[in-house]
């Protein structure tokens, strides 16, 4: 199974020029940890839950974000298999993934769209098992 058939197609984003606060409401409004920050169509970074409490929150309340997102960005292709996802996830510690198309996103894969249907139910724990260990740094 590929990531096409199990990613969300309506992804919710944010602009780096958007200002956190108003980011973290539309978060907290649609009970959502993180979101895509695109730029011209382009996926430029990702602003999470813990991006604010810890690069924004702990320092300046009107930052943009553009100063608090996560500029490297982990992504799959909608062909790469779900195993492949699974992986890149247990991998990289992340629950939600974005899919990158031609360098425009084209969906959001978490890793509860992962687990349904049950084929990949190994994996799925699997990945869960490494995102949940704490981190060598």
């Amino acid at each position: 199974m590929n990531v096409k058939d199990v990613m969300s197609k309506e992804v919710v984003t944010c602009s780096p020029q958007d200002y956190v606060s108003e980011v973290a409401e539309q978060m907290r409004s649609l009970d959502i940890g993180c979101l895509p920050v695109l730029s011209d169509k382009k996926l430029v970074g990702m602003i999470t839950d813990r991006d604010i409490v810890t690069r924004s929150v702990a320092k300046d309340t009107n930052s943009k974000v553009e100063d608090v997102m996560t500029k490297s960005i982990i992504s799959v292709s909608p062909n790469d298999s779900t195993a492949e996802a699974s992986a890149i996830m247990a991998r990289n510690q992340v629950r939600r993934l974005p899919v990158v198309e031609n360098n425009e996103l084209v969906g959001f894969v978490a890793l509860a769209d992962l687990a349904f249907p049950f084929p990949h139910v190994q994996e799925i724990s699997n990945a869960l098992e490494s995102i949940s260990e704490p981190r060598s740094y």
